[in-house]
């Protein structure tokens, strides 16, 4: 226990410099690897787009060839040889290819809206680590005064024991008082160790000595503004929409792929031919074709229609998946409304408590000293202070926590609510570079080595990661295997 207490000690020691809130949520944005991966799942689905525009462009392809007739010479009789290219454009795919676009359009949206979303989670997260941290060190503080307080009320029953103006019962009281403060100081520092453990995890570094929480950025006037702004707002909302269309468009492509499809063919080779023994000839010379293909599907057992059905069931769970959706961002709006007024009506009167309280204390602890009052009068009112500032503290951090809620449904607690608009992660930067792209040989660098592309700008490098595990295959052969 002693020293988890000097642990916490050591944490609360304020450094040269305080870190603000700000720069707390600036941290997590630039360095979170949650969210780091929400941006790499966008970049993924970004690839949907050039990969459904291939459906269209033409492809190239080589092959070579190489025979020998087995004969008991094996010499060049009996041997062809033939190298070319192969180009196709296709010129038709029933509409397909347009519904592909569109598909991968709305998931491209869809997975933009839940970065959002992750974006908004983890700063409401990190808000409210940082509260915690405050919080919890702030019921240290009231913790440790209050076993400074019981520790001289101890003494002085002690001493007033020994002229007889107390009884032993006093002392008792007093001292098991004590005890318990002591017992409550320990676990609130080991609170203080847990909300710092949280704060390490979404920030990536420790809390140092921390600056007051800052005024809270504007909130809805009444829960139902707050309820309209959701639906409206809301990037959780946003992305069921986008999945609703994806769906849809998937259902087109599928019921196009009755229109059939056509393509040109153009074949250029080198061929070179030399006859057996007793048909001796030799063909050397370039070669070339083209020609169309189409087909259409006229029978397909039931397949494409089946698929159709598929399709249109997943658009059915997209649509209600909406309704869904829209009724959870309500309740989450109305809750975090709920404990913002809560918490708002906690604070007043945990002030009036506090005020009416300490005069309490105060008057018992004097009318203790004229013996109208016994020592656990005294006690109980030291307490009771000590309960209203914790409940103050708090609430205080409820309220707080809860306006980043109600902003965190609304999709309005982003990094520009912080100021944060110098070093905002930019989704549409990497789409752009891919949409169009038709460089064959142009892949990313290894995300192991190169991870600054789930980074915003200015974002420090990230610390190197643990080596890959060995493989499975590199352990003692199984028995048997030789």
């Amino acid at each position: 226990m002693r020293q988890v207490s000097l642990v916490v000690l050591a944490a609360l020691a304020a450094p040269a410099a305080a870190e603000s809130l700000r720069e707390a949520v600036a941290a997590a944005y630039a360095t979170n690897p949650e969210l780091a991966a929400a941006r790499a799942t966008v970049r993924r689905i970004d690839e949907t787009l050039p990969i459904a525009r291939s459906g269209m462009r033409p492809e190239v392809g080589g092959s070579i060839n190489f025979s020998q007739d087995l004969d008991d010479n094996l010499d060049d009789f009996g041997r062809r040889t033939v190298a070319g290219v192969r180009i196709t454009q296709p010129v038709w795919a029933g509409g397909r290819v347009q519904a592909q676009l569109d598909a991968a359009d709305a998931q491209v949206g869809a997975a933009r809206a839940r970065l959002r979303a992750v974006e908004n989670q983890i700063i409401a997260d990190t808000v409210a680590a940082y509260a915690n941290v405050l919080a919890a060190r702030e019921e240290v503080v009231l913790n440790r005064n209050q076993v400074r307080v019981l520790e001289e009320q101890l003494r002085a029953s002690s001493d007033r024991f020994e002229v007889g103006d107390l009884t032993r019962t006093d002392v008792a009281q007093s001292q098991a008082r004590l005890e318990t403060a002591r017992a409550n100081l320990v676990a609130a520092e080991g609170n203080a160790l847990t909300a710092e453990q949280a704060y390490i995890r979404l920030v990536g570094r420790p809390p140092g000595s921390l600056e007051p929480l800052p005024p809270l950025p504007p909130l809805p006037r009444n829960v139902e503004e707050a309820r309209a702004i959701a639906l409206e707002t809301s990037p959780a909302l946003a992305a069921a929409r986008f999945d609703e269309v994806a769906a849809a468009e998937n259902v087109k492509v599928i019921k196009r792929e009755r229109g059939g499809q056509a393509s040109v063919n153009s074949t250029f080779a080198y061929q070179a031919v030399r006859g057996g023994p007793f048909a001796p000839f030799q063909i050397d010379g370039l070669i070339g074709a083209i020609n169309v293909t189409a087909s259409i599907p006229i029978l397909s057992s039931g397949l494409i229609a089946a698929r159709v059905r598929q399709a249109q069931a997943a658009q059915s769970e997209a649509v209600e998946g909406i309704e869904a959706t829209a009724r959870l961002v309500l309740e989450n709006a109305t809750n975090a409304w709920i404990l913002l007024q809560t918490a708002d009506s906690v604070i007043r009167s945990a002030k009036v408590a506090i005020d009416a309280n300490a005069l309490a204390s105060e008057g018992v602890r004097q009318e203790n000293l004229v013996g109208s009052r016994d020592i656990l009068d005294v006690l109980n009112a030291e307490q009771e202070l000590l309960n209203s500032r914790v409940a103050l503290v708090r609430a205080e951090r409820d309220r707080y926590i809860a306006a980043y809620r109600l902003l965190q449904v609304l999709g309005r607690a982003e990094a520009a609510v912080l100021g944060l608009t110098d070093r905002l992660y930019d989704p549409a930067q990497n789409f752009r570079r891919v949409d169009r792209a038709w460089r064959e040989f142009n892949s990313d660098p290894d995300p192991r080595e190169d991870r600054s592309r789930t980074r915003p700008p200015g974002a420090p490098a990230p610390a190197p990661l643990p080596e890959r595990p060995p493989s499975i295959r590199m352990g003692p052969p199984a028995p048997g295997d030789g």
